[in-house]
């Protein structure tokens, strides 16, 4: 007997005089719909009843996190993770020390408040964190118009805006 496997509605198998069957090729954390017909040469069956099944998750075994040493008030930049393996299905979310130096998004975006250290980190779905160490510094300005006056033997004084 020949047996049709069918995934999602769509045939993806034939398999002759077996009654199990290994399918490979699944994406990780996804939901997919089996079913099976059997072919006796001349006519198909009605599809057998129909099994759901997730696929497992690929929990990350490391991530490593990449952003600035420092910024300025008013600096935004996007922190970058890079999880292994490549195919894990965990997600990441983001947590600043002191969101009063520093917030950081969903997409890791840091914004620098006020002046000071802060950690941002990083954790997986499955509980692995890494951490940054950003300190957060005045912005810069530029010095303009400087002028002196006062200008003694021993002293001057300077101004500038």
């Amino acid at each position: 007997m020949i047996y049709y496997i069918y995934q999602n509605d769509v045939k993806v198998k034939e398999v002759t005089n077996v009654k199990t069957v290994t399918i490979t090729g699944l994406t990780a954390n996804k939901t997919y719909t089996f079913a099976v017909s059997a072919w006796n040469g001349k006519t198909e069956s009605a599809k057998s009843n129909v099994v759901t099944v997730t696929t497992a998750t690929v929990p990350a075994t490391t991530i490593t996190i990449r952003i600035v040493d420092d910024m300025e008030i008013g600096q935004s930049v996007k922190a970058t993770v890079t999880l292994t393996p490549a195919n894990t299905t965990d997600n990441v979310t983001w947590t600043s020390s002191d969101s009063t130096i520093a917030t950081v998004g969903t997409d890791g975006t840091v914004k620098a408040l006020k002046t000071g250290p802060v950690t941002i980190t990083a954790k997986t779905t499955s509980g692995k964190t890494a951490t940054a160490a950003i300190t957060v510094y005045e912005a810069m300005v530029t010095v303009t118009d400087l002028t002196s006056s006062n200008i003694t033997a021993s002293g001057v004084s300077l101004t500038w805006k």
